[in-house]
C-alpha cells in the first residue's frame, strides 16, 4: 500500500512540476500576449467572427425495409 501511495504522490508531483514548467515557458515566450487576437487565428478572412458557418451533415434514418435490403446484399 505504501508503494502505491508513493507512486501516486510522485506522479502528482511530476505532473504538477510539468504544469508549472509549461506555464513559465508560456509566460516567458509571450504566449499570453494579444490573447484576443490569438483567439481569432482560427478564422480566415472570409469567415465572419461569431457566425456559425459549418454544421454536421444531416442524419439519414434507415427504415426497416432499407436495413433488411442492406443485410441481404
Amino acid at each position: 500500500m505504501l508503494l502505491v501511495t508513493t507512486i501516486i504522490f510522485l506522479m502528482m508531483a511530476a505532473f504538477g512540476a510539468a504544469a508549472v514548467v509549461a506555464l513559465c515557458w508560456a509566460a516567458r515566450t509571450g504566449q499570453f500576449k494579444h490573447m484576443e487576437t490569438s483567439a481569432r487565428v482560427i478564422f480566415d478572412a472570409n469567415e465572419p467572427v461569431g457566425a456559425v458557418t459549418d454544421s454536421f451533415p444531416p442524419s439519414q434514418k434507415k427504415t426497416p425495409k432499407t436495413a433488411s435490403k442492406e443485410k441481404q446484399s
